[in-house]
């Protein structure tokens, strides 16, 4: 009797197992902190701000799962500012001047718009100066690749 309560008790608890496992693999299936972290810093660069600042103390607040190999991340962070936009207009005026050929003054024209964008958002959401900071709360989209999960705009 004894032996036939042990092999029940194991077909048992073999099915418990295998719903323990299966629950450990559905935590580790998203994107980690790591590439979390990589994809809001890659997202930033295209960013106006990144010419006067820079991410810090990125957080997963949420995700949604939009399918095997997708998922939409909302992250807050810190935005912190490195210079002023008079600083960076500063930078902008000096290569301006010292421009020599067709590649530096491309690289000036395409800072100077990046400076007008700058402005445009100081504007509306306010002035800073270096070292303030701002909490920013957005989403991202991460696609699973071959090297993990990546950023995908």
């Amino acid at each position: 009797m004894q032996r036939i309560n042990r092999f029940f008790a194991f077909f048992l608890i073999l099915p418990s197992l295998a719903l323990l496992s299966a629950c450990d693999d559905a935590t580790t299936e998203g994107p980690t902190g790591d590439e979390i972290t990589t994809a809001v810093i890659e997202r930033f660069r295209d960013d106006p701000y990144a010419k006067v600042g820079h991410v810090e103390n990125v957080t997963k607040t949420n995700s949604i799962k939009e399918a095997n190999d997708e998922t939409t991340v909302m992250v807050r962070y810190e935005l912190v500012f490195d210079r002023s936009i008079a600083d960076f207009a500063d930078d902008v005026t000096e290569k301006g001047k010292s421009a020599g050929d067709l590649d530096t003054v491309g690289n000036t024209v395409s800072e100077a718009i990046d400076l007008v964008k700058t402005k445009m958002l100081a504007l509306k959401e306010g002035d800073f100066k270096a070292g303030d900071r701002r909490i920013v709360e957005s989403e991202i989209r991460l696609v699973k690749s071959e090297k993990g999960w990546i950023y995908r705009p």
